[in-house]
């Protein structure tokens, strides 16, 4: 895929996720979460190689986002228009050396701390061979400028 088919799919896609982690319908385990906001994704490839396909879903909505390949120790980053979090569960997929790779569902919570209206990221981070996972991080301007 060529940088504008890139650039595309990276604009595109993490729109996608976050709508489908705001769409399933509050319990009263996310009451706490329904104020915090997300404005985009990032993710990092911490690993001495590159990884290709990197992708984080929502199977409970069909939701996903996602990178073709993120260099050595590089991070690729979008912002998108706000949108309400509602912590669905969620996985990662990814090939290191062709060979796909995927975590276990799990559910990322925004800290006790924050505020209501507070501005997130989901930080998604491929740290060790065949180890990835996410968690919210605030969210931080230059850190989602596109690379």
């Amino acid at each position: 895929m060529n940088r504008a088919g890139r650039f595309k799919v990276l604009c595109c896609l993490p729109a996608i996720l976050v709508q489908g982690c705001a769409s399933a319908p509050p319990d009263a385990r996310q009451s706490s979460v329904q104020s915090i906001v997300i404005s985009g994704v990032v993710i990092r490839n911490e690993l001495p190689y590159p990884v290709t396909d990197v992708m984080i879903e929502v199977p409970a909505t069909g939701g996903f986002a996602g990178c073709g390949t993120i260099l050595p120790r590089t991070a690729c980053s979008n912002a998108f228009q706000n949108v309400d979090y509602r912590a669905n569960a969620a996985l990662i997929r990814w090939k290191e050396h062709g060979q796909p790779q995927q975590s276990e569902e799990f559910t990322m919570q925004a800290p006790d701390s924050a505020l209501p209206g507070s501005e997130f990221v989901v930080e998604v981070i491929v740290f060790a061979p065949g180890q990835a996972g996410a968690r919210l991080a605030e969210a931080n301007p230059e850190v989602l400028r596109n690379r």
